[in-house]
């Protein structure tokens, strides 16, 4: 799997590189064991109108491009804290990637299995 992260308006650190790292891919690596083709692309960033009177706000994003599926995933959250912030969009991407691993798993049953179709509809 293929990672990029961006940074804007932030100073890129070892540590914060890993910690994106960790807490990312960490989430994503179980879904995409046999794509490694994905491509996932990480952007943060601060807000750039800040003061000294005003708190800083940073906002992360995740763009995720698998090579198995034509739908790319999508996540974006801001936060006040920069850690809260990725821990919001860490478990959005999961709840995402998990819907996205469920759909695909329900149509490999309904296509091995065509008379679920059936049992599945409700009567009418």
């Amino acid at each position: 799997m293929q990672t990029d992260i961006y940074y804007r308006d932030i100073t890129r650190t070892e540590n914060l590189e890993s910690y994106l790292m960790e807490r990312v891919v960490g989430a994503i690596e179980d879904f995409f064991v046999q794509d490694p083709n994905a491509h996932v692309t990480v952007r943060v960033e601060t807000d750039r109108h800040r003061t000294d009177v005003r708190k800083p706000h940073y906002v992360c994003e995740v763009i995720l491009k698998p090579s198995r599926l034509k739908k790319v995933i999508k996540v974006h959250k801001n936060d006040e804290s920069f850690k809260d912030c990725v821990a919001k969009t860490v478990s959005a991407l999961k709840a995402s990637v998990s819907r996205e691993a469920d759909k695909r798993t329900d149509r490999r049953k309904r296509m091995q299995n065509p008379n679920l179709l059936i049992q599945d509809q409700p009567a009418s």
